[in-house]
């Protein structure tokens, strides 16, 4: 339980810093933005790369409600991760979310008129590098 409350604390920090950097990156958003297909009426989730411990996955998100969205991230328990309400028409961050036991995560994106619901598998393997060198 404690691990559980340590890596949602983790992750919530995480969050707030990504919404932080997110306001600095206007111009960084705008760029992206322009890579979401024409065809995708609501935009795109994507997985970047993971980072150490971090998995780090990207949100362009477009022609939400005028009146509002919510966004909710859910692990493989449908435990909350995050959950934070949208009030604008295109919304663009990237957010560093703490693996720990996590084998699924879900994005939900919720308003009028719209429904996006995303879920990725966890998966690793260990690989094993041998090296060889002549003495």
């Amino acid at each position: 339980m404690k691990s559980l409350q340590s890596v949602f604390i983790k992750t919530t920090c995480m969050l707030l810093l990504a919404s932080l950097l997110n306001s600095l990156t206007v111009a960084q958003a705008q760029v992206q933005q322009s890579t979401v297909a024409a065809n995708d009426s609501s935009g795109s989730i994507r997985f970047l790369r993971a980072e150490g411990d971090m998995l780090v996955f990207e949100l362009l998100l477009i022609n939400l409600p005028e009146n509002g969205s919510q966004l909710r991230i859910l692990d493989g328990d449908n435990n909350t991760l995050l959950e934070e309400r949208i009030s604008t028409k295109t919304y663009s961050i990237r957010y560093k979310i703490t693996r720990g036991d996590m084998n699924k995560i879900n994005f939900e994106v919720s308003g009028n008129k719209i429904f996006l619901n995303q879920s990725f598998t966890i998966k690793s393997r260990m690989e094993e590098k041998v090296e060889v060198t002549k003495v």
